[in-house]
């Protein structure tokens, strides 16, 4: 007669077809280099003077061009509501001297040639004036700005998905190789980039709240430093969780000092005697510890509930008749089950004949 059963093979190799791996390949690729170069594109071209603080931390919003407006050109920039009244004063200057020069200049009333002169002279520097405001106005409200804040978050969120697409390229390359791979884990090298990414933004924001550093301005801000610590919290996202578990709990461990409170009661069973019962008749067995009136504890013998005659906090005593299955073997098996299902104590009991 032919054997027909199968077994599993103990290593059912890749759950991931040819064309899988060449697109999980590709997609590793582009994605980890779009991250590369946005981290590049954003990549502020100098940092401010920590002296001017965050309110002189505006850059140029332009891709690849990440540049810190300084003070002076800031001040264009920003002031823009000024500069257009400015500019409309001048105009208004300009009309009226206009207007002074065809007064001066009619064959009625003929004035000299200096006053005239003088007026001309004064008009051409007040268009050359409007003409220069009006460009320093249209230049500032072309000029889109980012604040360093903003870069410093994106930056870290970047550089958090970039070591995290480091390590799950590595993980799906090393699986692969090994012929192990598991589509299960599809999801996982799908969701876990974006979420290194946000557990980077997470440790950003407690190292800016001072809590593993002194609190700073993004002035202050290393730059490289802020940046490296993101993409390790991306390459080692457990490790780093871990860390933020511990943080947590060395600030929040709660301390309880109320009296009278509430506290959970746990058992235990010290001894169990005798251990040794005779094959007829019917045996006494005490057990004894802490808390067992309290556990609502289930005592059974050979898969039987037990007869319980008395149970207080430090004792318990059972009636226990060995049964033929117990006798034949000459053991009998005590099992202790607290109210959460669990079996915390067993003990096996000798049956003599």
């Amino acid at each position: 007669m032919t054997d027909t059963t199968t077994t599993e093979p103990t290593n059912p190799g890749n759950e991931i077809t040819g064309s899988g791996k060449f697109w999980a390949g590709l997609l590793l690729i582009v994605l980890t280099s779009a991250a590369i170069l946005l981290v590049i594109a954003y990549w502020p071209n100098k940092m401010p003077d920590i002296k001017d603080g965050d309110d002189a931390a505006w850059y140029t919003r332009k891709c690849f061009n990440v540049t810190l407006i300084e003070k002076t050109d800031c001040m264009f920039i920003c002031d823009r509501d000024s500069l257009k009244r400015s500019a409309d004063s001048v105009e208004a200057k300009i009309n009226r001297v206009n207007v002074e020069i065809k007064l001066n200049d009619t064959a009625v009333v003929k004035k000299d040639s200096i006053t005239i002169k003088k007026l001309k002279d004064s008009l051409q520097v007040l268009q050359k004036l409007s003409v220069n405001l009006k460009t320093t106005i249209l230049c500032g409200g072309n000029v889109k700005r980012i604040h360093l804040n903003t870069i410093l978050l994106l930056l870290v969120a970047l550089m958090g998905f970039l070591g995290n697409m480091v390590h799950i390229a590595t993980s799906f390359t090393t699986f692969v190789g090994n012929q192990t791979f598991k589509r299960s884990w599809i999801l996982w090298y799908c969701v876990k980039p974006f979420t290194a990414a946000g557990l980077a933004v997470i440790i950003y924001f407690i190292i800016r709240a001072g809590f593993l550093s002194y609190g700073t301005g993004a002035s202050g801000i290393s730059l490289y430093g802020i940046l490296s610590l993101s993409a390790l919290a991306g390459l080692f996202t457990d490790s780093a969780t871990l860390k933020l578990k511990e943080v947590f709990e060395v600030i929040f461990k709660p301390k309880d000092d109320r009296k009278d409170k509430l506290v959970e009661l746990l058992f235990s069973i010290t001894t169990v005697s005798p251990l040794t019962i005779a094959a007829t008749g019917t045996s006494a067995i005490t057990l004894t510890g802490k808390n067992l009136d309290k556990a609502d504890l289930k005592i059974t013998i050979d898969g039987k509930p037990a007869e319980t005659t008395l149970v207080t906090a430090e004792k318990i005593e059972l009636k226990y008749t060995p049964l033929d299955a117990a006798i034949a073997t000459g053991k009998a098996v005590l099992l202790v089950t607290d109210k959460a299902g669990k079996t915390p104590f067993t003990k096996d009991i000798t049956i003599t004949k």
